[in-house]
């Protein structure tokens, strides 16, 4: 009797563990070891004080693998853009470093830590001050 208890109990265990596990299944290791990975969302956008959201239907910052990353932003009039660059990412520090654009280069680097992206840079005499968070 003991032993058909025990045998229930760790079969229920498991099977409670392998639902809990389901999204793990249909993804890949990548997804656990490099949690940075994703789509995050711009919610909030100044530049020295004065709203830039407004101005936007959306702006997205996509970190894929391969250090590899995409801004996607539509403006209100439904202009789409995309601009590419690529990424580092130092888990340790929680920073991330930002480098690309065409016929310049932009090399900077921003706190990244629980899904959350503070970005400040300035432009001239302004400052640009963007928060992304992790969808």
């Amino acid at each position: 009797m003991k032993r058909k208890v025990v045998k229930s109990s760790l079969c229920a265990g498991l099977v409670a563990l392998g639902f809990c596990m389901a999204d793990l299944r249909t993804g890949k290791i990548t997804d656990i070891t490099k949690p940075h990975l994703g789509e995050y969302e711009c919610e909030s956008a100044t530049l020295s004080g004065e709203e830039l959201l407004d101005e936007f239907s959306y702006i997205r910052l996509e970190l894929k693998e391969k250090g590899d990353c995409t801004l996607h932003y539509c403006k209100k009039d439904g202009k789409k853009r995309e601009e590419k660059g690529k990424y580092t990412y130092d888990e340790k520090l929680g920073e991330i470093c930002l480098y690309g654009g065409v016929g310049k280069t932009f090399k900077r680097k921003f706190p990244l830590k629980n899904g959350k992206m503070d970005v400040t840079v300035r432009l001239g005499d302004k400052t640009l001050s963007m928060r992304f968070v992790q969808k």
